[in-house]
């Protein structure tokens, strides 16, 4: 039996700086409940809604990579898609998009194709390729290798990307308690033990090794947030990288780690951000937090008291290889500066090794992989 990933939409509020092992690492465990928080999470539907409302015409072919239990897919018929081609992994999630496709009256004109969007061909090229591979940090559900492969193999000449655009951002963060969780193996739905026996055999030193899904509020901002990584999904983009990033502290506090998150440009007036801060309080609509995406903390192990005008240094480095886009290996490290004096320095590096990956796992370096560290 799958154990709920995250407490649906709709159920007990989650709370500021809770922590969650990251979705996008464990993409082929998203079960019923985690897609009826996809369903539930208003800033993710009204977005893609409205996107696929201003950019999908009648008559248009569209490809809805992922598209999970097919509402995307249904919105693209219901405003005039000729054929809409529902690519899924998981077989049996595949099968409620073709029931909730058929029970919506559109069964005829839905393609379902099962498997991974490397590995399958269409029978047609397409005029529109709606995608919601989005990982927190944009590029961890491998975004960049698949909108990459599918952009050159399936879309049309002149055709449109949902997204089109993608930035992500990445800030210092005084996340004192869900430092503590992380440093307690307090990570929700996972006993402690076995968290962190799972995180050595996979390759990690400790639970400091590991990005996680919280939702981290502006209050804990130790500096402004920076682009980290722009793509522009309409042509190709660098998966592997290396980048720096340099803040000056604006407001003395713990340094524990970094923010992530993503703004996307979905359609030409149409932007999703996840950057909201406010999980609401136990209903829906007053939420500006994403129940789905939630922030990604990258964690540091020894908390830095830092002072306003420090500056801290971050070089962020993404490893992966095209043909394996859900193995990537993420190193954080970087530096705290007082002056001209370094006071601390950190150093962390996600590179999991597990089998259940699709493709499996590389277990190589990502020096290895050609990018340096």
């Amino acid at each position: 039996m799958s154990v709920p990933m995250t407490p649906p939409a709709g159920a007990s509020r989650y709370e500021l700086e809770q922590v969650w092992l990251s979705a996008s690492e464990r993409l082929l465990d998203w079960d019923d409940s985690f897609h009826e928080l996809l369903l539930g999470d208003r800033i993710r539907m009204r977005a893609f809604q409205a996107a696929i409302e201003e950019v999908v015409r009648p008559g248009m072919t569209v490809l809805d990579l992922g598209t999970g239990t097919g509402i995307l897919a249904e919105w693209a018929l219901k405003n005039g898609a000729a054929r809409v081609y529902g690519l899924e992994l998981n077989q049996d999630i595949l099968a409620t998009a073709v029931e909730r496709v058929g029970t919506a009256g559109y069964g005829a004109s839905f393609k379902p194709i099962q498997g991974m969007s490397l590995d399958v061909t269409l029978p047609e090229a397409v005029d529109v390729i709606v995608s919601e591979t989005l990982g927190n940090l944009a590029d961890n559900e491998g975004m960049v290798e698949i909108l990459d492969d599918a952009r050159r193999r399936f879309l049309a000449p002149g055709g449109r990307m949902i997204p089109s655009r993608v930035e992500s951002y990445l800030v210092p963060v005084a996340a004192e308690r869900a430092h503590t969780l992380v440093s307690t193996c307090t990570v929700a739905d996972v006993d402690p033990g076995d968290w962190l026996s799972r995180v050595k055999m996979h390759g990690a030193r400790d639970q400091f090794d590991v990005y996680y899904d919280a939702v981290l509020p502006r209050s804990s901002h130790l500096a402004s947030a920076r682009v980290a990584r722009r793509y522009d999904l309409d042509r190709a983009n660098d998966a592997m990288y290396s980048e720096t990033l340099t803040w000056t502290v604006h407001d003395a506090g713990p340094l524990t780690g970094f923010k992530g998150y993503f703004i996307a440009t979905l359609s030409p007036t149409v932007t999703l951000d996840i950057s909201g801060d406010d999980p609401g309080s136990g209903a829906r609509d007053t939420r500006t937090s994403s129940d789905s995406w939630k922030h990604c903390y990258l964690p540091i192990a020894n908390p830095v008291l830092v002072c306003r005008d420090d500056r801290i240094r971050l070089e962020l480095t993404r490893a992966a290889r095209p043909d394996r886009p859900f193995q990537q290996a993420y190193h954080w490290k970087g530096a705290v500066l007082r002056g001209r004096t370094t006071i601390a320095t950190f150093s962390n590096r996600h590179h999991p090794r597990s089998s259940g990956q699709p493709h499996g796992l590389d277990t190589r370096s990502a020096t290895e992989l050609g990018v340096p560290l």
